[in-house]
């Protein structure tokens, strides 16, 4: 009976409600020869807050423009992130520059081989294409690409109005002035973000856009898309976190490795890592990085403290199966920065993924396999597959193995 009490408690506390609100402005404006340009935005924003914590869990922002000359003379909306810049009457039809968000391709590096994409500003020209008839009751029109030369030639003879709005892609032009998610405005800074939530993860992106509470925008400095300080204080993503060193504190991201660190020490995913020092804290290569105390084996966003290691003659084994997971010093191994107890570094070897030897043990990860045969261990010319576990190695007596979603060595005897 305790144990559904203690579930009910448990989702009444992280339940949710999730409120949307809604706002629409219309701006006017008048233009020659009795035409009248209305312009409408709409503005959504969902929120989750907790029902009984009134904790904010997440929020979401999103917009779309539209706007009608004459009432349906002319029609325009977009239901994405477009904004209008320009319309231009000409001769023969009407023409419209506006822009929006895309992601592109770019690369840190000229080796850089991993697929990286940034948001960035793209400028379109459309040509309005108007097919109704009888007092525009019937027919349809709509919207046509076309090029820059071809709208710049159609200014020439042609009346350009510019288009109210909110300028609401500004934050990404502040990118090439420095800024990427924190945006200073004159009395106030403001955050933007995109994330994917769990429900519509590939399907959207969600917008995060809020005032950062407590910032200075006269000294705040962008430190990372996530970072930033101003005089008195550290924040991350648009929050101001405690007990961090205003004027040591720095961001270090190599290939990918987030960490910080201030005079107190070294932070991984804002986590003080135990007896690190953060002034001296840096990376020697892509899995191993040091301060004056310890020396650390960093794999993807998690790091491993390397007890015991030899940091002038330490470093990642190379194998084409290993994925940076040993590391070895005169005297030690490690597995994904756990020592590999009783084994032999001048003979040590990779067998295959986490199988290895040295010339008297057989290693499953950083452990020994005690009932394995020495002299006969060896690959499996096929893998095995028997009841969701997959066999990769043998011996005269034994096959062994691992499931997928446990990575617990199952032995498994010959038949």
């Amino acid at each position: 009976m305790k144990y559904y009490f203690s579930i009910t408690i448990l989702l009444v506390f992280i339940s949710c409600t999730t409120k949307t609100e809604i706002n629409t402005n219309v701006t006017s404006k008048q233009l020659a020869k009795n035409k009248l340009l209305a312009v409408q935005k709409t503005e959504k924003t969902d929120s989750r807050k907790g029902i009984f914590s009134n904790h904010e869990y997440s929020s979401s922002y999103s917009y779309n423009y539209q706007f009608t000359i004459n009432d349906n003379e002319v029609i325009w909306q977009d239901k994405g992130s477009a904004v209008p810049k320009n319309i231009l009457f000409s001769e023969d039809t009407v023409y419209i520059n506006y822009v929006e968000k895309k992601s592109v391709p770019y690369q840190q590096a000229a080796n850089d081989t991993i697929a990286r994409y940034k948001d960035s500003i793209v400028t379109k020209y459309d040509q309005f294409i108007d097919n109704r008839y009888f007092f525009k009751w019937f027919g349809e029109f709509s919207w046509q690409s076309i090029t820059l030369e071809k709208y710049n030639k159609k200014i020439l003879n042609g009346t350009e109005y510019s288009i109210p709005n909110d300028d609401d892609l500004k934050y990404l032009k502040n990118q090439k002035k420095g800024f990427v998610n924190y945006e200073v405005l004159k009395d106030s800074v403001m955050y933007h973000d995109t994330y994917r939530s769990g429900t519509t993860y590939y399907l959207k992106k969600e917008v995060e856009l809020f005032n950062v509470k407590g910032a200075d925008p006269k000294t705040l400095v962008e430190l990372s898309k996530k970072y930033a300080k101003d005089s008195l204080n550290i924040f991350y993503r648009g929050h101001k976190i405690s007990k961090r060193d205003v004027s040591t504190f720095r961001v270090i991201n190599h290939e990918q490795r987030l960490f910080t660190a201030d005079k107190n020490g070294v932070y991984q995913k804002n986590k003080l890592i135990p007896g690190s020092h953060g002034p001296s804290f840096k990376f020697i290569n892509f899995q191993l990085a040091e301060d004056k105390n310890q020396m650390y084996h960093v794999a993807g966003n998690y790091s491993t403290i390397l007890k015991g290691v030899d940091s002038k003659t330490a470093k990642v084994l190379d194998c084409n199966t290993c994925k940076d997971r040993y590391i070895i010093d005169k005297k030690h191994v490690y597995y994904e920065g756990n020592l590999i107890r009783d084994a032999n570094a001048n003979s040590f070897q990779v067998i295959e993924y986490e199988y290895s030897k040295d010339n008297k043990h057989i290693f499953y990860r950083n452990r020994i396999i005690k009932n394995a045969d020495y002299d006969s261990f060896q690959i499996l010319e096929e893998p095995k597959d028997i009841e969701r576990v997959t066999f990769v190695m043998e011996d005269k007596n034994y096959e062994y193995g691992n499931s997928s979603h446990n990575l617990e060595l199952i032995i498994r005897k010959k038949e």
